[in-house]
């Protein structure tokens, strides 16, 4: 019985993944392929102010998937979500 929960768990997560990445494809314009170049820990926990900078939470692991013009990189999370953070929110160890 179990097993149905996690099939149905991961189909919903891969469905909901797309549909992030699709939106972050549209509104970064972003037509490169999306490789991880690092990884990185948050230092501290940090709010959202618009829906292009990705909330972030203090030890919380991100991929880096791009470095941008000035002091941001574009990172994606655990649940599949994108947007830019800071560089001095981030530890690269």
């Amino acid at each position: 019985r179990n097993i149905f929960k996690v099939k149905k768990s991961n189909a919903e997560k891969s469905k909901k993944m797309e549909k992030e990445e699709k939106f972050f494809r549209e509104t970064f314009m972003y037509d490169k392929e999306i490789n991880v170049i690092n990884t990185a820990t948050a230092e501290r926990s940090v709010p959202s102010k618009r829906r292009v900078h990705l909330p972030v939470t203090a030890g919380e692991r991100l991929d880096v998937i791009d470095v941008t013009e000035g002091n941001a990189v574009i990172c994606r999370n655990s649940e599949g979500r994108y947007g830019y953070v800071l560089v001095e929110h981030l530890n690269f160890r």
